[in-house]
């Protein structure tokens, strides 16, 4: 009861010097989530210890206060009260600090952010490539995922970082119009004061603005080691630099241009001399559109070496070395449930907001030809994106197609070659009758095959993968909308994945061999009370037979409440 009223009064305080003077303010999100779930396996043996049905849920708070001592200074701290269903009197709550941050600009010139900085460059040097949700999200999905980017702070690609961040600019009269500066430094881990050093991650970039037909930029980013901040001198290093150009043309009926990124990378350990990588990649495209048709097209081509490392471009968003917290093991055996599609849209906690130097592991069957992005190195080719809208907004669709290969053999001198086509149609049914009431169907594929022709047979790859989505949102009356997915993942064929020691060096390779199919349905309703606040009810069915010993079936009841404010 004290607590009760010491937060309450504490709250009023705060409200009242909030309106006095808008000095503070409150920010943050609120969620609940109630879900009951059914597992079922098919085996020779009736499963008779993993446990059939779940319950359980979850409400958390974030709370943050946003204030403003002058005009010129911003400081956030946020707090998350998390309390799990089935703990009581405070033995299930959990408190943390969820952010904290102080920004401003000094002078009217240098603008600021210290402490937990959300951050970007370009994407071949400090980029959050998103390589596993190859198809678009939508409905009930998109509730899913929305969570998981909430949760891991992923937003336009960016990375959560602790540090500093620094930008300003400086206009011209002639010739250029203006210069860009931005940089930052933050900290990757701290020393243990033995064999490991204070590792630091920084860079910054400059963009040079000629005029609205030319940008051009340099970036550069630097993973280092501190020498003398433990008892090792074994210091490593990752810098990668880079220039970007940005060029076009407007006319009445037609725009056009060409943009691209070049640069190279070096890594290095001051105790290994032989171990030094160095390489360089290439990215340019050609863009064009016809503004009054409706249609962009653009051709690109990559060349990324084999050796080109970027510890903040390469970083996966999945951590294929997690476990699952959900059911991680079936069957009497008691054997590990692997990472499934189902998992990603489920469980943040198989995701890291941390940059990694070392090559994260994949999972080839979703993404086999660029499993870390844009800048997986060891990949050469072309690439296209072709894309319509109508004026009134009834159909869009785009189609992405990558025509790749490898640069250097992996344990061979046979070469892998990728084909990757993805594309999304949305159908906008309320544009074309009419409706104020929004009805929209969406469909996303993507296609991935990768083949390695050989003499021999142990060096043979055939693998196809298919991602398939398709999801409506009907508005039946204002404000509720009957939700609905069909989300199919199948794979079929085999690949030879290597495996690395601790410096990235491949010392053997494991064969892979696939032959299954997830398939999940889901449906629901969803109440928005407000643009930032709602209410949604989803039942989901998820089949899952890559394990042909093994399949389960997974059955859940969910009911979220999500509040943003």
């Amino acid at each position: 009861m004290r607590f009760t009223i010491y937060i309450t009064l504490l709250l009023s305080s705060f409200s009242a010097f909030a309106q006095e003077g808008k000095k503070v303010q409150f920010v943050g999100g609120a969620r609940s989530l109630l879900s009951h779930s059914d597992f079922t396996s098919k085996t020779d043996v009736e499963d008779t210890v993993t446990a059939r049905k779940m319950t359980g849920g979850y409400a958390l708070l974030d709370l943050g206060f946003k204030i403003n001592p002058n005009a010129t200074t911003e400081i956030l701290g946020m707090v998350r009260i998390k309390n799990d269903f089935g703990g009581f009197w405070g033995s299930g709550v959990n408190f943390d600090v969820r952010q904290l941050y102080v920004k401003g600009v000094a002078a009217n010139v240098l603008r600021y952010q210290i402490g937990n900085i959300d951050y970007k460059l370009s994407p071949y040097t400090f980029y959050n490539h998103n390589a596993d949700m190859l198809v678009q999200s939508t409905a009930s999905l998109k509730i899913k995922e929305d969570i998981v980017n909430y949760e891991t702070f992923y937003k336009n690609n960016t990375w959560r970082q602790q540090g500093a961040a620094a930008d300003f600019a400086l206009k011209f009269p002639k010739v250029i119009q203006e210069m860009k500066f931005n940089g930052f430094i933050t900290r990757m881990n701290p020393t243990n004061m033995t064999n490991i050093l204070e590792r630091f991650y920084g860079g910054g970039n400059i963009t040079i603005v000629q005029s609205k037909y030319f940008t051009i930029g340099g970036n550069h980013v630097s993973v280092f080691d501190l020498k003398q901040t433990a008892a090792s001198n074994d210091a490593y290093r990752n810098s990668v630099s880079t220039g970007t150009f940005v060029s076009g043309m407007e006319f009445d009926k037609i725009k056009f241009g060409i943009d691209g990124e070049t640069g190279f990378s070096n890594s290095f350990s001051s105790q290994d001399n032989e171990g030094k990588l160095s390489d360089y990649f290439v990215n340019a495209k050609l863009n064009v559109e016809a503004k009054k048709l409706g249609i962009k097209f653009n051709l690109g081509y990559m060349d990324n070496g084999a050796d080109f490392r970027s510890a903040g471009a390469q970083s996966k968003r999945v951590d294929y070395n997690q476990v699952n917290n959900y059911y991680d093991r079936y069957t009497n055996a008691q054997i590990v449930r692997p990472l499934s599609m189902y998992d990603l849209y489920n469980d943040p906690t198989l995701y890291t907001s941390s940059i990694n130097t070392g090559i994260m592991a994949y999972n080839p069957s979703i993404n086999n030809a660029l499993p870390y992005g844009t800048a997986t190195f060891n990949r050469k080719g072309i690439y296209s994106t072709l894309s319509y809208e109508d004026k009134k907004k009834i159909v869009a669709v785009s189609a992405t197609y990558y025509k790749l290969s490898e640069i250097r053999g992996q344990g061979t001198l046979n070469l892998k070659s990728f084909d990757y086509l993805k594309g999304n149609l949305v159908f906008d049914v309320s544009n074309l009758l009419k409706w104020k009431l929004k009805q929209i169907i969406n469909v996303g594929v993507a296609y991935q095959n990768t083949q390695r022709e050989s003499d021999l047979l142990f060096e043979q790859i055939s693998l196809k993968s298919t991602t398939m989505n398709v999801g409506v949102e009907l508005e039946i009356v204002k404000d509720l909308s009957i939700l609905g997915n069909a989300f199919m993942f199948s794979s079929v064929g085999n690949e030879l994945l290597p495996v690395r020691n601790d410096k990235g060096e491949i010392i053997n390779f494991n064969p892979y061999f696939v032959d299954g199919q997830e398939l999940n349905i889901s449906a629901g309703l969803k109440f928005n009370f407000s643009k930032d606040v709602y209410l949604a009810c989803l039942y989901e069915q998820n089949k899952n037979n890559f394990n042909t010993l093994n399949p389960y079936n997974i059955k859940q009841l969910m009911l979220f409440y999500v509040m943003k404010f």
